[in-house]
C-alpha cells in the first residue's frame, strides 16, 4: 500500500472534504436564510410577541439555532459516526453516540445563547463603543471556561478521576515543578468507551489546572512517552503560549469587531435593517465574521505552528529519554490516524500543529544528537 492509499491519508482527505463542505454549506445556509426574507419573519414574529428586547433575541436565536442544527445535521451524524466507524476510530454504539449529541446539543446550544445573546445585549445598550466592550466580554468568557473547563464541562462527557498510578503521578507532578507550572493533581478520563485516539492537556487556571490524561494515553503509551506528551503540554505554560495567544486574539478580535461596525451599515439599508443591533440581520452578521475569521484563519494557524515547533523542541530536551518523545508522536500518529505529510495548502489554510511527519522527524534528529 502506497503513503497516498494509508488510511490516514485517506481520512484526512475526507476529514479535509468535509471541513470544506461544512464551511461552504453554512455560508449557503446563512445566506439563503438572510436574503429569502425568512430572517425577517422569524425576528418579526418574537418582536411583535414581546416588547422585551432580550426575550425577542434568545427567541429568534432557539428557532435559528434549531433550523441550522437540521440543515448541518446530514453532514454532521456522517462524521461523527459513520466516518469514525469507517476507519475504526470509534466504539461508540449509535445510541451512545445519540447521548452524546443531546449533551453536545445541550451545553453548546446554552452556551451558544448566552454569547449572541450577550453580544447583543452589548450592542444595544452601548451602540457607539459596542466594538471594545464586546471584545472584553469574549476575553472575560475566554478565561472563565478555561477556569472551569477541566472541572465543570469536560465531566459532562467523560468521567474524571484522579490518576490511582502514584509512579506516574509523582513523575509528572515532579515534571511539572521542575519546569515552575503547578497543577493540582493529574486526573484520568474515559475518553476509550468512545474512541481509541489518545490525548493529554495541561487544562484550567489556577485552583482548577491540572494534568488531564485520556485512558487510552495511560494503558497504550509507556511512562516515559507520557512524561514526554505531558513536557510538551507544559512548554506552552513555560513559554506564555497561552498569554500570547489570548493578546493577539483580543488584538484581532478587537479589530475584527471595529471593521464590522463600519461595514454593517454597507448592508443594512439593502436588507431593511435597523442596525447591528436589529436581530434580523443575524444571518448576515454570522456570514461576515465568518467570512472574515477565514481570511485571517491562515495567520492564526501559522502562529499557532510556531509555538507547537517551540513546543516540540522544549519537549525532547526536557524529556529524560529524548526518544520517548518522537516514540510517542509516532504512535499518536498511529492511533489517531493523523495524515503524515498533508498537502501545502491543507498545511497552510487548515492545520494549528506541523505535520506530523515532520515533528516525527525533528524529534528523531535531536534524540540521535543526544545519544
Amino acid at each position: 500500500m502506497t503513503e497516498s492509499h494509508t488510511p490516514a491519508q485517506a481520512y484526512a482527505r475526507i476529514r479535509h472534504r468535509i471541513t470544506l463542505a461544512n464551511l461552504f454549506l453554512g455560508w449557503f445556509f446563512l445566506a439563503v436564510f438572510q436574503f429569502s426574507g425568512f430572517s425577517h419573519v422569524v425576528a418579526s414574529m418574537f418582536t411583535q410577541a414581546t416588547s422585551l428586547y432580550p426575550a425577542a433575541v434568545a427567541g429568534y436565536l432557539e428557532v435559528f439555532g434549531l433550523i441550522s442544527y437540521l440543515f448541518h445535521f446530514p453532514v454532521s451524524i456522517y462524521s461523527s459516526f459513520f466516518l469514525e466507524h469507517r476507519f475504526g476510530l470509534s466504539r461508540m454504539s449509535f445510541g451512545a453516540w445519540v447521548v452524546r449529541e443531546l449533551k453536545q446539543l445541550m451545553v453548546g446550544g446554552l452556551l451558544g445563547l448566552l454569547v449572541v445573546s450577550g453580544f447583543y445585549a452589548i450592542v444595544h445598550w452601548a451602540p457607539h463603543s459596542w466594538p471594545f466592550w464586546a471584545t472584553l466580554g469574549w476575553v472575560v468568557l475566554s478565561v472563565g471556561l478555561a477556569q472551569i473547563f477541566p472541572t465543570i464541562l469536560l465531566p459532562i462527557f467523560f468521567k474524571t478521576t484522579p490518576l490511582e498510578d502514584k509512579a506516574l503521578v509523582k513523575r509528572l507532578t515532579d515534571l511539572c515543578s521542575k519546569v515552575g507550572v503547578s497543577a493540582l493533581g493529574v486526573y484520568r478520563f474515559q475518553l476509550g468507551a468512545e474512541t481509541r485516539k489518545a490525548n493529554a492537556a495541561l487544562a484550567g487556571l489556577g485552583n482548577t489546572r491540572r494534568v488531564l490524561l485520556a485512558d487510552t494515553l495511560i494503558d497504550e503509551f509507556t511512562h516515559d512517552e507520557i512524561e514526554g506528551v505531558l513536557a510538551h503540554e507544559l512548554a506552552h505554560h513555560q513559554y506564555g503560549h497561552i498569554k500570547k495567544s489570548l493578546l493577539l486574539a483580543s488584538g484581532a478580535t478587537l479589530i475584527g469587531m471595529l471593521i464590522t461596525q463600519q461595514m454593517v451599515p454597507l448592508w443594512s439599508t439593502s436588507l431593511r435593517l435597523q442596525g447591528v443591533h436589529d436581530i434580523a440581520g443575524f444571518p448576515m452578521l454570522a456570514l461576515w465574521l465568518s467570512v472574515l475569521q477565514f481570511v485571517f484563519m491562515p495567520i492564526r494557524n501559522g502562529l499557532s505552528r510556531r509555538f507547537e515547533w517551540q513546543a516540540d523542541h522544549f519537549a525532547s530536551k526536557t524529556s529524560a529519554f529524548p526518544q520517548a518523545f518522537s516514540s510517542a508522536l509516532r504512535r499518536l500518529a498511529d492511533i489517531n490516524l493523523a495524515d503524515p505529510n498533508p498537502p501545502k495548502w491543507v498545511e497552510w489554510l487548515f492545520l494549528d500543529h506541523p505535520p506530523i511527519q515532520q515533528r516525527i522527524r525533528t524529534a528523531d534528529d535531536y534524540a540521535r544528537s543526544q545519544s
